[in-house]
């Protein structure tokens, strides 16, 4: 009988220690491990990254319930390079299209000190010149990227400490994904709050993203002005497995003050690519000969 209880107990000690990781895996997440979670993908796919991109940009229209442009789009193709030193990142964006914004750069600082406000450059090669760009509220001319709906701040990965979170849900979102046609994912609703230090240079008052529960990456997600109004809209298409990670292939941007879209075609990628240093200096910007050199090595690497 000794034997037998013991055996017991030994297999409820065994089946509890088996239970308890599955246990854990169900306990509900906290708002701000869910973000913690969706950064870290966000900053797994930026370590070193390479994609050739085309923004189409114009005002719309509304007619039986689709959107369409009211005028031609102004569309741009632009070369983007990113490289992670820990949690800072640095970027550069070369224009190639239209051939009269040949050679127009931005170069950008991302910092993880929230004491810190990134540093954004822009190259105009017609006045030979490198200017730093302001990205803040009220300057939001200024803080375009390229003249699209897309702000400079829209593209940089969000700080975590620069926000306060709280799950508003969860919904059910359907997202187009390459070779599966619409899946249906679902995702936590989180609403990102910005700190007292932080409202003072961003655009928004607060934004809410739709998360996936599994992926951790972004869905589609609204932008809140500082008075609460709904002004933008951002939703992604086309999205895709590369090199074990989840990249949208289309993002669009959609200001609903200004009526004016923005869609972003990412043409072609590369992931995990050698970067040095000295490409990511305002040196790339000016100087064509040395850009060309780099990126024809960036543009060998491209999955289309």
């Amino acid at each position: 009988m000794t034997l037998l209880r013991s055996f017991a107990v030994l297999s409820l000690s065994a089946c509890a220690l088996l239970s308890a990781p599955i246990a854990f895996a169900q306990q509900a997440l906290t708002p701000r491990q869910v973000a913690e979670k969706f950064d870290e993908e966000l900053r797994r796919a930026h370590t070193t990254l390479s994609v050739k991109f085309k923004l189409s940009t114009c005002r719309y229209k509304i007619e039986q319930g689709q959107m369409r442009c009211a005028e031609k789009p102004r569309e741009k193709a632009v070369e983007n390079v990113v490289k992670s030193y820990g949690r800072d990142i640095r970027s550069i964006s070369i224009l190639s299209e239209p051939v009269t914004d040949r050679g127009i750069g931005m170069l950008g600082y991302q910092y993880w000190d929230k004491n810190k406000v990134n540093d954004n450059w822009l190259y105009l090669p017609a006045l030979n010149k490198v200017k730093r760009v302001v990205s803040i509220k009220d300057s939001k001319d200024s803080g375009s990227y390229f003249g699209s709906e897309f702000y400079i701040e829209d593209l940089e990965d969000p700080r975590i400490d620069d926000y306060s979170y709280k799950i508003l849900g969860e919904e059910k979102v359907k997202v187009l994904e390459v070779g599966k046609g619409y899946v249906e994912s679902p995702a936590y609703v989180l609403e990102w709050t910005p700190t007292a230090q932080r409202r003072d240079t961003t655009n928004y008052g607060r934004m809410v993203f739709w998360v996936d529960k599994k992926r951790f990456i972004l869905l589609k997600g609204e932008f809140y002005d500082h008075d609460g109004t709904l002004f933008k809209r951002r939703t992604i298409k086309n999205l895709q497995l590369v090199n074990e990670n989840w990249m949208p292939r289309q993002v669009t941007m959609d200001n609903m003050t200004t009526r004016r879209v923005t869609v972003m075609d990412r043409l072609a990628i590369a992931i995990g690519l050698d970067v040095d240093d000295d490409y990511l200096t305002q040196r790339t910007l000016t100087d064509h000969a040395y850009r060309e050199r780099y990126l024809a090595k960036f543009r060998s690497f491209w999955r289309e």
